[in-house]
């Protein structure tokens, strides 16, 4: 009874151990799959469109990015192909600074509110807006060029004109200038596609007016990029202040060699964490923190003004340290979703042929194991029979388990065996006892053989 009892107990243990590790793939990899499908289930998708030549679409993109992360967001842009039919599908809401218009329209057909980024969007009115302080910008550009440029002329550079965040920049350009009468202005304005125009007549106005331009004030890093090239062409870059209106790592090395005087900090990063923020609560039917209202040609927009500050001298390395480290931490940031991107489509691919392969495989593990069990636990009966004269007996019994571990792919990356020996020695009294059972038993069985015999002779003598 005893051995019995022991036999039974390591069959058991036997399968245990071969089920665990034929399971442990499963464990690794099934359960990982469902725990990120359901979490992927859960998200809120957020679609975002960037404007494609904004040099602080980095920065926009970190700050709604980090705060997405923190909510389990899922965040998709509108220049990253979707594999959908709609670029929008599954999104709650659009922030818009720019891009392919025609997800406007798809918006709004799909009933997708919008929140409009930097500029208010044609043709569509916005649940709100998150922009920078665009008046407070061209102030702060005026006020820094007349630290230095009090007489002459001064060339504007404008951008679009059609933005009404072009406009208000520009009219803080003029309430300053316009305190000091010995200052004329000479505006250039560009429109989309425009910029080598800009460029010829920013050329033309410098030729036609020689030692009277003083100074620059470019709305735009685009704009301010095509200026100091201008005036290093000229060889004027040492001549004309130039000042830009929107401070990125480009125009904060160009403050740093001398080339550029001055620029504004819009807080890129700001502007994308304020944008995510009221993203949430447009989804969320919650109240939204407005401090200002925009018009525009469809009304009064609801707008969240971020504030602005001047880039000088004095704060240059603060300001400069600060977009390096946060750029240098967004570029990382967009390698490691690309790279789990990656990851994931040969995940999908992976598991459609693997996990079949697995199922069986498994099956056929736990079947054969079943049967060598069963093998085992015969043999092991054939010969319980205890030979004559035995005064103990010694058990050993040996367990050997191996794992695998199994990439995505279903390559062996790992082994690992567990060697388990046991011995254990049966008292003599025991064997005694156990020997006397079998005699039992058998003179039981033998006696039961001879009733049959006599009750089938009788009947046939009946």
């Amino acid at each position: 009874m005893f051995k019995k009892l022991q036999f039974l107990l390591i069959i058991t243990l036997c399968l245990s151990l071969t089920v665990t590790g034929c399971g442990l793939q499963d464990l690794l990899g099934k359960n990982k799959s469902k725990t990120s499908t359901k979490k992927a289930e859960n998200q809120t998708v957020i679609a975002v469109s960037l404007k494609e030549d904004d040099p602080n679409k980095l920065l926009i993109s970190k700050g709604i990015e980090d705060l997405a992360k923190k909510e389990n967001a899922k965040v998709i842009y509108m220049d990253e192909k979707s594999g959908t039919k709609s670029p929008l599908q599954g999104a709650k809401v659009l922030i818009y600074q720019g891009g392919d218009s025609s997800v406007l329209q798809e918006s709004q057909t799909e009933k997708i509110p919008i929140l409009a980024l930097s500029q208010l969007p044609s043709g569509v009115k916005p649940e709100g807006i998150i922009i920078p302080d665009q008046e407070k910008t061209g102030e702060i550009m005026a006020q820094t060029l007349v630290t230095k440029v009090t007489e002459g002329q001064v060339v504007i550079l404008q951008g679009d004109p059609s933005e009404s965040g072009s406009q208000e920049r520009l009219a803080g350009n003029k309430a300053v200038l316009s305190k000091y009468p010995k200052i004329s202005v000479h505006t250039i304005a560009s429109t989309p596609g425009s910029e080598s125009a800009t460029r010829t007549g920013l050329v033309d106005f410098l030729q036609k007016n020689p030692d009277k331009v003083q100074g620059i004030l470019a709305h735009t890093e685009k704009l301010a990029a095509q200026a100091n090239e201008v005036l290093k062409q000229a060889q004027l870059d040492k001549k004309i202040s130039l000042v830009g209106g929107q401070a990125s790592l480009t125009s904060l090395e160009r403050m740093s060699s001398g080339s550029q005087m001055g620029d504004i900090d819009t807080s890129p990063y700001l502007q994308g964490a304020n944008a995510y923020q009221w993203a949430q609560k447009i989804i969320k039917k919650e109240p939204i923190e407005v401090n200002n209202s925009i018009t525009g040609e469809q009304g009064e927009i609801p707008a969240k003004i971020i504030p602005v500050k001047a880039v000088t001298p004095d704060n240059i390395a603060i300001i400069q340290k600060s977009y390096t480290q946060t750029m240098k931490s967004a570029e990382q940031d967009k390698k490691q979703k690309e790279s789990a991107g990656a990851s994931q489509s040969k995940d999908k691919g992976t598991d459609k042929g693997t996990d079949k392969g697995t199922d069986k495989g498994t099956e056929a593990k736990d079947q054969g194991t079943a049967k060598q069990a069963q093998g085992s636990s015969e043999d092991k009966k054939a010969s319980s029979t205890i030979p004559a004269g035995a005064d103990k007996v010694t058990e050993r019994v040996k367990t050997e388990t191996t794992r695998e571990y199994l990439d995505t792919q279903g390559k062996v990356i790992g082994t690992e065996k567990a060697v388990n020996e046991q011995v254990k020695t049966v008292p003599s009294d025991m064997i005694k006892q156990q020997m006397e059972q079998s005699k039992d038993k058998t003179s039981d069985q033998g006696g039961e053989t001879k009733d049959k015999a006599k009750d089938k002779a009788k009947d046939q003598k009946e």
